[in-house]
């Protein structure tokens, strides 16, 4: 699949919301969440590795190879994280692996491939470990996805 031109961003994700079948009322909240992580994201990939800060950093050894884009993934997840939690007021669920698509990746699987990034169900299930690790160590309990 390629990659959208800019302009199409909000098209594509206000049709990808659609066929999810998001609430009416919530779907512009949605589609602005999505969209705005989508334009971050491209915007730090173009600059990911590409940014020198000081003298010193002209002169150390880089790391070879591609940059880590770990975080733009988290980004790009989050957001479509939070535009799912925000329209059915609960957590998504990640089917397993080999088993069909559950709602959440299929919508996901759309935004996600768009963007180029593969192994989604890998991915999101990544996410959601990082999610619950963060949210235990700032002392919140953790239940299956809720927050207590």
């Amino acid at each position: 699949m390629a990659l959208v031109n800019p302009k199409n961003i909000r098209q594509q994700v206000r049709a990808d919301i659609a066929q999810a079948k998001f609430p009416y009322a919530t779907r512009a909240l949605a589609e602005r969440t999505i969209v705005r992580s989508v334009r971050q994201c491209r915007v730090y990939r173009t600059r990911l590795g590409g940014t020198k800060l000081r003298p010193e950093d002209l002169t150390s050894k880089r790391g070879k190879g591609r940059p880590s884009e770990a975080m733009l993934r988290a980004l790009l997840i989050s957001g479509v994280f939070r535009a799912w939690t925000a329209a059915f007021r609960k957590y998504p669920t990640i089917n397993n692996k080999n088993y069909p698509l559950s709602p959440f990746v299929r919508f996901a699987t759309a935004v996600l491939m768009r963007e180029g990034i593969g192994k989604i169900e890998d991915h999101l299930e990544e996410f959601r470990a990082y999610r619950k690790k963060c949210m235990v160590d700032s002392g919140f309990s953790v239940v299956r996805g809720a927050v207590i």
